[in-house]
């Protein structure tokens, strides 16, 4: 099976590449391969030639460019997540497949729009340990942010400690809607957390 890490240099602030290796490894476990490709700005994408799509956290800035390249590809996003595709989106990059982001002057970007939610970029930044609960198992990470995040309505954590998507709903983190996951949890998620790496080589493995 094939791993795609999009924007691995563009969007690793936090040397999140090792999401990539956790989950390569889990698979590994499980008695099958993974193999990882390394794709950024000015690649050919076709996102239909993977399995499992990673894109991690990058500055305010980068994620604008990301988005910008991105935006081309949105329909294709959508079919591949129909079709069963698994893609994590940690840190800021899940906050360009919602309807828009505004920054903090003011200047609205128009997101992906596969998602209803919509993020609000302040000028206070929120750098937390964070709790959460997945599965009925606990969750371990920081959250480095200086958004809100609105109109989420199917979140992919509750949070024990820390933040959460917003001052409205400080108690969920995160999206999950069918095969997409996104979060600010970082950490990197999948090395502290091997329940989260065990839980995509599971579907991972039952799917292909």
């Amino acid at each position: 099976m094939k791993i795609l890490h999009l924007f691995h240099d563009l969007m690793n602030l936090y040397g999140e590449y090792a999401n990539t290796l956790a989950l390569q490894r889990a698979v590994s476990e499980k008695g099958r391969a993974a193999e990882i490709e390394r794709l950024s700005i000015g690649d050919s994408l076709s996102f239909s030639e993977y399995d499992f799509i990673y894109i991690g956290s990058g500055t305010e800035k980068n994620q604008k460019v990301a988005l910008e390249y991105l935006r081309p590809y949105a329909g294709e996003i959508k079919s591949v997540l129909a079709d069963g595709k698994l893609l994590l989106a940690t840190g800021n990059s899940f906050e360009m497949f919602g309807e828009n982001i505004t920054d903090r002057y003011g200047k609205e970007y128009g997101g992906l729009g596969l998602f209803g939610f919509t993020v609000i970029e302040g000028t206070k930044r929120v750098v937390e340990d964070v709790v959460a609960d997945f599965e009925q198992q606990k969750v371990i990470g920081f959250i480095n942010k200086s958004s809100e995040t609105e109109g989420v309505k199917n979140p992919l954590f509750v949070i024990k400690q820390g933040v959460g998507n917003s001052e409205g709903s400080p108690n969920v983190e995160g999206i999950r809607d069918g095969g997409f996951y996104g979060t600010h949890i970082i950490g990197p998620l999948l090395i502290r957390n091997k329940c989260m790496a065990d839980h995509f080589a599971e579907q991972l493995t039952q799917n292909n």
